[in-house]
């Protein structure tokens, strides 16, 4: 028996080296041609180069028996947030019949420009594990169509039914014709690539005009087109992707002309100091002038030093009307009246408005004058007068712990006067600044400082009480102008989802639930001791009562009108609800007797 056991383990010993020697020997081979794997050449560097939307190039996946489940692997797609390629990888045809050997192929994929860099692999099955090829780093390899961009990268303005524009400064001189002293324009020809493209060459009206990748022009390329092209070795020179054409324009920087900034602040309906009253319309008026069509921005400083766009249409949804040529004014030049028509309807009007003429030469920023940022030297001032108003901020309230205080915000110019133009309504009872009613205290009014015109009145509420939700507070003010009341809503500031008043009363309703439990738990003992000694009691006349029972059954006959000895007893009362009783007269003496 010894002898057959030793054969067979070295049996299994053998094929265990067999297979061992299998797995050492298997190779797995990425490369650009089907040949067996110990002729093929490992690939380093998978190249596919994109010349429309699939790839010429082929790769192939080789190893030799018994291997078997050959397939493309990308070990860092995951990684790289490259989510296509597992796809693409996985569509590999298996060529093993046509070639003799294990082997499959990836051609004509459509491939993907950020695939450059990543790390892909072949990989094999044999004998339940898995062997691997060297790893390949992908690279894409391709050339998009060129743009003309500015010096900023800006694309040219695209207009309806005339095509691509840039434009240059024109500066006309007494001959209405551009002269060479304004602004050179300069271009770049944009390209995405890998590699970078190293080729450049420049078209005018379709002819050869320069090369390089940026281009400097003038007005002598006023009314020409331009093109680029741009190559990195993947085309021919005689075939280089060719850029959209643009048109070049003259370019005259839009400018104010005028306004009437001045002549509206000298007339009704402003008083003297900007002040206008509410509830008054003003009608801005700004005279621009430019090529391309100029476009207004109307734009505003408000109090706190915060620059917004004024309250009325911008740029190309502006209200403007344009003028007709005259004099010696070129034809290309577009003059406007681009108008704004305010509505002073609240404090927020207050403010230093101005416009601003804008060129539209790129699809970048305009270039406007004056800035956005910053008033030229006319701007209108509005100072708004009015009665008393509410902000758009709504009443509030800040807690702490069980105080509270309640901020109502209002706006007015001018401003309240304490203590009588400003005064706290609590339950018909006023209170003016610096007074307390119960626990209310009217602290004070302050200046809002990001609102103009627009002020806070402070109420504080100390200790703030369960009752308190109900009070009909109220905020009253009045100027010269006239008066108004902001209601206060303190059901909806305490109450409702408020937690505040919760806060409050929990403490009371935890001594009351305290103080109820402790009376029920002492009602509880008394009854279970009283309970016990009338059973105990019980037990003691037991035997008696039975000992009795018969002669009481013959001897007593409740039919007979038999004289009575003794006056008879009330009606037995059970112990344990006479102790509950007790308990509850002596909790409280006000209950009656049942």
């Amino acid at each position: 028996m010894g002898l057959p056991i030793v054969i067979l383990l070295g049996l299994l010993g053998l094929s265990s080296a067999q297979m061992m020697s299998q797995v050492m020997v298997a190779q797995v081979k990425i490369t650009d041609a089907p040949y067996p794997v110990s002729n093929a050449e490992q690939l380093n560097q998978v190249v596919w180069t994109m010349h429309g939307t699939p790839t010429k190039e082929a790769i192939y996946c080789v190893s030799e028996a018994p291997v078997s489940q050959l397939r493309f692997v990308c070990t860092d797609c995951l990684e790289k947030n490259i989510t296509d390629m597992v796809n693409i990888l996985n569509s590999a045809q298996d060529i093993t019949r046509r070639v003799g050997f294990p082997a499959v192929t990836l051609k004509d994929i459509a491939v993907n420009t950020n695939w450059t860099g990543a790390t892909i692999m072949c990989q094999a099955a044999l004998n339940g594990g898995t062997v691997d090829s060297s790893p390949a780093i992908v690279d894409v390899r391709y050339l998009r169509q060129p743009h003309v961009v500015d010096s900023n990268g800006q694309s040219p303005v695209l207009i309806g039914n005339q095509g691509y524009r840039f434009f240059v400064e024109c500066v006309r001189g007494a001959d209405g014709l551009c002269q060479q002293s304004g602004r050179r324009k300069t271009l770049k020809c944009n390209v995405k690539s890998n590699p970078p493209a190293t080729q450049y060459q420049w078209l005018k009206n379709g002819s050869p005009s320069g090369t390089g990748a940026e281009i400097t022009i003038g007005t002598e390329m006023i009314g020409q087109s331009i093109q680029c092209q741009a190559n990195n070795g993947l085309h021919d020179d005689s075939n280089m992707p060719l850029s959209q054409a643009v048109q070049i324009d003259p370019y005259s920087s839009a400018k104010l002309l005028k306004d009437n900034f001045q002549q509206l602040q000298s007339s009704s309906p402003f008083l003297a100091n900007n002040r206008i009253e509410m509830n008054q319309q003003v009608n801005l008026g700004c005279q621009v002038e430019g090529n391309p069509r100029p476009i207004v921005y109307w734009r505003m400083r408000k109090q706190n030093g915060d620059v917004v766009d004024a309250a009325c249409p911008q740029g190309l949804e502006g209200q403007y009307q344009e003028m007709a040529p005259e004099g010696s004014r070129s034809a290309n030049i577009v003059r406007l009246t681009a108008l704004c028509s305010l509505r002073i309807s609240n404090y927020s009007y207050s403010g230093q408005y101005w416009c601003a003429a804008c060129s539209q030469v790129s699809q970048g920023e305009p270039e406007c004058s004056p800035s956005l940022e910053t008033p030229g030297t006319s701007s209108l001032n509005v100072n708004v007068i009015g009665a008393p108003s509410n902000s758009d901020a709504p009443p509030s309230i800040e807690q702490r712990g069980n105080d509270a205080t309640v901020l109502v915000h209002y706006c007015a110019e001018p401003m309240p006067r304490p203590p009588r133009e400003i005064v706290f309504s609590i339950d018909q009872n006023d209170l003016q600044v610096g007074q307390t009613w119960e626990n209310f205290h009217f602290d004070s009014a302050v200046t809002n400082n990001t609102v103009p015109n627009c002020y806070i009145a402070r109420l504080t509420i100390s200790p703030v009480r369960e009752e308190d939700q109900y009070r009909q507070i109220a905020l009253k003010l009045q100027n010269q102008f006239g008066s108004k009341q902001i209601p206060v809503s303190m059901d909806a500031l305490l109450g409702g989802d408020s937690t505040m008043v919760g806060r409050m009363m929990s403490p009371v309703l935890i001594y009351i639930f305290a103080a109820v439990g402790v009376i029920l738990v002492f009602v509880c003992i008394i009854a279970v001791c009283v309970r016990r000694r009338t059973k105990d009691h019980a037990d003691y006349k037991e035997p008696k009562s039975k000992a009795n029972l018969n002669s009481r059954e013959e001897f007593f006959d409740p039919t007979q009108d038999a004289p009575r000895l003794f006056a008879q007893h009330p009606t037995e009362v059970n112990a344990y609800d006479q102790a509950v009783h007790d308990a509850y007269m002596a909790f409280d003496p006000r209950m009656s007797t049942v």
